[in-house]
């Protein structure tokens, strides 16, 4: 129970009430009276709803929002693929260990052809920055919102003869300018041209990268300053924190790309330099207000693979330190973390691509039966995930 201050009058006791709840009611309740609607779609209200959302203190619970999709073959050979996404609750008895999860499917009205991927490259404050074919969208899954993006500045139609310039992502983020008070898109586009009519590698001729930010407030996209190799391959979903997008990348060697949201400048970090022979970084996600990467050893005599879990200590830098938080393993049927929702728990793809959770403190596996029981799933992406009103129309 809340308990009432000195101070605070029966309005102020509505509001504290109501910001605690999910956007789902809020969404609700905003039929009930004029006063109510006006309330819960003021920025105030907004913020102080997001800011309860953040806190993790107010749940004992984790919810992931996993996204995937299964593809459909008809009599005919056509096909089509679904997407589908669902909401996750995890929570863990702290006496037993026994693992509780709740699924919950979304269903979000995309306007799209059935034949591509929706993939998440982005996430901030409930809004998920999607791609789908070559629409670029943002949308805030609690409240169903969507904003299609103008069409980008940079990528150019694909040339149909040699020695055209050919353009293609490469590399997005997505995150909250607080210094601007916007939001912000920001996209790495690879260019190159062919030596001739053989349009493959062996005859690609690489081209410095180039970036484009877009902003919420203005609405389109403008050029900016890109200054990394063209060896550089960034993977193309990125992880925000505070004011900074990160993104696993190689260039001969692992690393991370970073590019501060408000100065618009990008950054190369050093992985960890320490790890034994034999293991390689694979990717990002983010746990508990920290950039955490995993790596991963394989072993073909026992089919088998050891994974350590590393923590960057701080935000932003190019000279970040790193501290291995665990090391989980050797594992035979299991293929890659998807995140860590607990310092000691992983949310892992195992053959067959299930989904499971990992419990390093028991050594216990538990496989989430996600409805429906699905077969030929791609495009598995998972984040920990905080419901919000935060709009984006």
């Amino acid at each position: 129970m809340f308990q009432m201050r000195e101070s605070e009058t029966p309005e102020d006791r509505v509001v504290e009430i109501l910001s605690r709840l999910s956007p789902k009611s809020l969404l609700r309740f905003k039929c009930i009276c004029k006063c109510w609607c006006t309330l819960i779609n003021s920025p105030s209200f907004v913020a102080k709803h997001l800011s309860n959302s953040l806190d993790k203190k107010l749940s004992s619970s984790t919810c992931i929002l996993l996204n995937r999709s299964q593809f459909h073959i008809f009599p005919d050979q056509s096909w089509k693929r679904e997407v589908l996404w669902s909401m996750i609750n995890l929570s863990i008895d702290s006496d037993v260990h026994n693992l509780h999860y709740d699924v919950k499917p979304l269903n979000i009205p995309f306007s799209r052809d059935d034949h591509n991927p929706v993939q998440i490259h982005g996430y901030c404050n409930g809004i998920v920055c999607l791609i789908e074919g070559d629409n670029v969208l943002l949308c805030n899954p609690s409240t169903r919102e969507f904003r299609l993006l103008p069409n980008s500045c940079l990528l150019v139609p694909h040339p149909e003869g040699k020695f055209e310039l050919e353009t293609t992502f490469h590399g997005m983020g997505f995150g909250y300018d607080c210094k601007a008070n916007e939001y912000k898109v920001v996209q790495i586009v690879e260019n190159c041209e062919y030596s001739d009519d053989e349009q493959t590698y062996q005859h690609c001729i690489a081209y410095p990268y180039t970036a484009e930010v877009y902003t919420t407030a203005a609405n389109f996209w403008k050029e900016i300053k890109i200054d990394i190799s063209s060896s550089t391959h960034p993977y193309p979903f990125s992880v925000y924190l505070k004011g900074f997008c990160y993104w696993f990348a190689t260039d001969g060697e692992e690393c991370i790309l970073s590019f501060n949201l408000g100065d618009e400048i990008f950054h190369r970090i050093q992985l960890p330099s320490k790890i034994e022979s034999g293991f390689n970084f694979s990717g990002l996600f983010l746990y508990n207000e920290s950039i955490t990467s995993y790596c991963c050893r394989y072993d073909p005599s026992e089919d088998s693979k050891l994974f350590e879990i590393w923590v960057m200590d701080g935000y932003g830098g190019v000279k970040s330190s790193w501290t291995k938080l665990l090391t989980v393993g050797p594992f035979k049927g299991i293929e890659y973390p998807l995140t860590l929702w607990k310092c000691d728990k992983l949310l892992m793809v195992a053959s067959g691509r299930r989904v499971t959770s990992y419990n390093s403190s028991t050594g216990n596996f538990k496989d989430l039966h996600i409805p429906p029981i699905m077969h030929q799933i791609t495009d598995l992406q998972a984040l920990i995930y905080e419901e919000s009103l935060v709009p984006i129309k």
